[in-house]
């Protein structure tokens, strides 16, 4: 992995810091520059679309072969030696076609989304030196200035107050005046909040929401206002090609993005068994800073950001301010404290609500960018993906404070959750197929994540996805990538 960023570090430095943002190369250096950049990038593609190799698997192949084109020439017998490929990766990477990638392209252009694979220069470096980077992006919108604004993600749980949604809004606006962009997931609840609060902010870069589905999907159907918002005020990025519909383990999958865009990831309400954690925990591993926003003692949608202070996991966050003074060194001018102090606190207009979808009057000029994503989608806002659903454990009313945050206790450094010092496991007839499987395989021995998808046959990214979850659920461990039942 080493040599993969030190790879790409190189490709891309020559070029970082040759022309400032929107600066025009002449017609020539940009034609030529084009040709290559179109010639390279279905490669990309082909290899991001191959289905059971994830980003971890492809980087492996990166490191031994140099580079996709030469990862598409390989013969099948080079693929089988050396890089331990189950059969089905093996497969995948024998089928030579073009199309797919021909199709994704010609949609994209069709469509006015934009590529970047992991060797352009414009790849957001922070995100480039996670562990597991995209091999390829796609936004639409507002090209965002990914390396000169620090940003800051913003999320919390679907079930959310009205406090939370109101301190999502705030956040969103006051550090996106501070001069931060604010990242998200428009999701219903506290993401999509955060995103409208950004939005608020007029001759700014806007905001940034990572989907886990296609740019050109509207998922959730009652956020296509913000939708629509967000391609022309700010933008909509995603590591699925266009198209692409949501799923379940989508969600867990496009976190790290969230999370390794950003400096910091602050947490808004979130139960103790929330998708919120996940990035949390993602985060944690990437080297960012965690910051909760605390809640009441008896508040079950926020028992998670308040065990996560507790156990020291996160820093409590009083304000956009502390924000401001902890990354001044990174901001590219210090904003008017006073002011933003005075914008945050004054902020107490009626949010909108997240759970009702948006009244639509005649002529709604989003009424075009949705339409076509609606008849996908609708099943889903009717019927959520699985791995998108929060389960809540219910507050006993007679029970002290003190014995409600014992129960909602989030294990350090693990993220399993545990109840009265037994793991608080969910009945396993609830399991689905794939996780009876992972289960089952780890029971016989403690396994690798790579030894695990040539066991179960499970996709890469679905695989992890599953194993976060039996592990929020207290089923098994994973330290240092070691996997073992509980």
């Amino acid at each position: 992995m080493k040599f993969l960023l030190d790879f790409f570090t190189k490709k891309s430095r020559g070029s970082r810091g040759q022309r400032p943002w929107g600066a025009s190369e002449d017609a020539k250096t940009q034609k030529q520059r084009g040709n290559d950049s179109m010639s390279a990038r279905v490669y990309w593609l082909w290899l991001a679309t191959r289905p059971s190799v994830g980003a971890r698997v492809a980087a492996e192949l990166l490191e031994h072969f140099g580079d996709p084109e030469a990862i598409y020439a390989a013969k099948r017998g080079a693929l089988l030696m050396g890089c331990g490929l189950t059969a089905a990766q093996v497969d995948a990477l024998s089928d030579k076609s073009l199309d797919g990638a021909d199709r994704i392209m010609e949609e994209c252009a069709k469509k006015d989304i934009h590529i970047l694979t992991l060797s352009d220069s414009g790849y957001p470096e922070r995100l480039r030196n996670i562990y597991d980077p995209p091999l390829v992006l796609y936004w639409r919108g507002r090209q965002p200035p990914w390396d000169s604004r620090p940003m800051i993600s913003i999320v919390g749980t679907r079930h959310c107050t009205t406090y939370g949604i109101l301190m999502a809004e705030q956040l969103g606006r006051s550090l996106t005046e501070s001069g931060f962009l604010v990242v998200s997931g428009m999701a219903q609840g506290i993401d999509g909040a955060a995103n409208r609060g950004a939005l608020r902010m007029k001759n700014t870069p806007g905001t940034v929401a990572v989907l886990g589905c296609g740019v050109d999907v509207c998922y959730p159907i009652s956020n296509s206002t913000l939708f629509g918002d967000l391609i022309f005020a700010g933008t909509l990025l995603s590591e699925y090609p266009p198209g692409s519909e949501p799923a379940g383990w989508h969600f867990p999958q496009r976190n790290r993005i969230i999370s390794g865009l950003s400096v910091a990831t602050v947490l808004i309400e979130a139960p103790e068994r929330s998708g919120a954690l996940i990035t949390a925990r993602l985060a944690l591993e990437q080297g960012r800073d965690v910051y909760a926003v605390p809640g009441r003692l008896d508040d079950r949608e926020s028992a998670g950001c308040n065990a996560l202070i507790r156990d020291h996991e996160a820093e409590l966050l009083t304000g956009p301010i502390q924000l401001v003074r902890e990354y001044s060194g990174i901001l590219r001018e210090l904003p008017n404290e006073a002011r933003i102090d005075r914008v945050f606190r004054s902020m107490t207009g009626k949010p909108a609500k997240a759970a009702e979808p948006p009244k639509k009057p005649k002529g709604d000029p989003w009424e075009q960018i949705v339409q076509g994503t609606q008849r996908a989608g609708r099943r889903r806002a009717e019927k959520p993906a699985e791995r998108e659903k929060e389960t809540a454990v219910p507050v006993d009313s007679e029970k002290t404070p003190e014995e409600i945050l014992k129960t909602a206790h989030l294990v350090r450094g693990s993220a399993l959750l545990q109840q009265e010092g037994k793991p608080a496991a969910r009945p396993e007839d609830g399991l689905s197929s794939e996780e009876q499987k992972i289960l089952e395989a780890v029971r016989a021995g403690a396994q690798t994540t790579d030894q695990l998808i040539a066991s179960t046959g499970i996709p890469a990214p679905q695989l992890l996805s599953l194993v976060t979850m039996l592990e929020l659920d207290g089923l098994l461990s994973n330290e240092g990538g070691t996997i073992s039942a509980l």
